[in-house]
């Protein structure tokens, strides 16, 4: 019986555009309008963006320490199993398998189908719902056909729209037509603390979401050692300066009382700076930068059923790799079918909405794992140390709880759905426990007594996955 493994084919580069591209999406051309509604101060409104990201680099270094201990596919699950043991890491795949994952990709193929629309001024016969399973089956093809291949188109897609909003940037910055003034005026003295840390840093920390994305790709990185800390940390920090730049293109080509409530601040402001035909350029780097997260997406996600099956607690079918790709084929199938079933049933908002709150507990739950292995395995390999421990973590993990806090209070129904969503998956993880307790006892029962000195201890096997 031949037995297939990962290979090891992104390098530093790579893993880094995965972060990026996975981040960089819509948000940071339609969130502006609604944080100068929050924000009168027009250096709050561009500062919250470096405040924000500062808060997220702390997450990205917490997560560095974990991604350079365990350097193999699977993310928040291996940092969950290891300090709170697999019903944890069970769990949060359980939510991730479900609903997370092809939720997400079905969310982000109608939108990218939307912005196709306009951008070709597509008036065709296939409907948005028709072509957004045609995205669906093209990316998901794209990750199965290998993770080269993957790497390759996602490189494109993230450097695509990096270099048209670098462009967006510089050009902005000199052609003269705005205005330096904008950042100074009668309202720089209307600033309110709760307003800053309300609703609008909540929507700048989810327009800084999926910064973990390559932790999840350990087995197919070279020196995930050094590589997976890197990724984390490189990429977040150019995605810290490229928004922070944005915004301030932004406030550079218009007042923030003419920011108030615009929709897609990117175009109007591409429009004031450059020309209408710059429009259709934005319009493309989003249409690029989501596409890159659909890709993120879907390569991560197969990546957590492929981790949890290894060790025994989901579908046996998960972990096989193709023969000739190399990728988790059967766990690719079926979370494409899932975000097709989403896209077809037109009702993945809500349930997608529902487990927000739980994404949040499994970020901060991450975060105290990280403390928790530093006392419970202080001798484990750590080849990355983050720094000013326990300060970053604690940062990250009380920026996540009041984002948390503030979910749960306003929406609190919506939110005990997703817990109990979550909860649901508890039989089943009894179940594969017991049934992987038994094969366990079943192979051990089927070697002689003489030999059973040569298998290895659990706190040995532990040790050995660990590494």
């Amino acid at each position: 019986m031949i037995i297939m493994s990962f290979k090891r084919k992104l390098n530093l580069f790579d893993a880094t555009m995965i972060v990026v591209g996975n981040v960089v999406g819509a948000g940071i051309f339609t969130t502006a309008g609604f944080l100068a509604n929050e924000l009168n101060n027009p250096w709050f409104f561009a500062g919250i963006w470096i405040f924000g990201g500062l808060l997220t680099l702390c997450g990205a270094l917490t997560y560095a320490e974990m991604a350079g201990m365990f350097p193999r596919s699977g993310g928040d699950y291996l940092y969950l199993k290891a300090a709170y043991g697999p019903w944890a890491g069970f769990l949060l795949n359980w939510i991730c398998f479900w609903i997370i994952n092809p939720g997400s990709i079905a969310v982000l193929s109608i939108a990218l189908v939307k912005y196709l629309i306009g951008f070709f001024n597509y008036s065709g016969v296939m409907s948005e719902k028709l072509i957004a399973l045609t995205v669906v089956v093209f990316f998901s093809f794209i990750n199965y056909r290998g993770i080269r291949l993957t790497g390759t188109t996602h490189n494109l897609w993230t450097i695509g729209s990096l270099a048209i909003l670098i462009f967006f940037i510089i050009g902005g910055l000199t052609s003269g037509k705005g205005d330096w003034r904008h950042f100074t005026g009668s309202e720089t003295n209307a600033f309110s603390i709760s307003k800053f840390f309300g609703p609008a840093m909540i929507a700048v920390i989810f327009s800084y979401s999926g910064w973990f994305v390559s932790a999840y790709l350990g087995d197919e990185v070279k020196k995930p050692e050094r590589n997976l800390p890197l990724s984390l940390m490189l990429g977040t920090i150019i995605v810290i300066v490229l928004y922070a730049a944005i915004n301030v293109v932004y406030l550079y080509a218009m007042p923030i009382e003419s920011l108030k409530g615009v929709i897609n601040v990117g175009q109007a402001t591409g429009e004031r700076l450059m020309s209408s035909r710059f429009v259709q350029a934005i319009t493309l780097a989003i249409i690029l930068a989501i596409a890159a997260s659909i890709n993120a997406t879907v390569l991560a996600g197969a990546r957590l059923s492929y981790a949890i099956a290894k060790d025994g607690f989901f579908w046996s079918h998960f972990e096989k790799l193709h023969t000739r790709y190399g990728t988790p084929h059967v766990a690719l199938f079926i979370q494409a079918a899932l975000a097709c079933l989403y896209i077809v049933g037109d009702t993945f908002e809500n349930i997608l909405g529902a487990v927000v709150f739980i994404m949040l507990l499994s970020s901060i739950g991450s975060a105290l794992a990280h403390l928790i292995l530093r006392r419970k395995k202080p001798l484990l390999e750590r080849p990355y140390r983050t720094p000013f421990h326990p300060l970053i973590p604690m940062l990250f993990i009380i920026a996540y709880s009041y984002i948390a806090v503030q979910i749960f209070l306003s929406s609190p129904v919506r939110s005990a759905l997703g817990v109990a969503i979550a909860l649901s998956g508890i039989p089943f993880y009894l179940y594969a426990r017991g049934r992987e307790s038994k094969n366990t006892a079943n192979l051990v029962a089927a070697v002689p007594s003489s030999h059973n000195a040569d298998i290895p201890n659990k706190e040995m096997m532990t040790r050995i996955t660990y590494r």
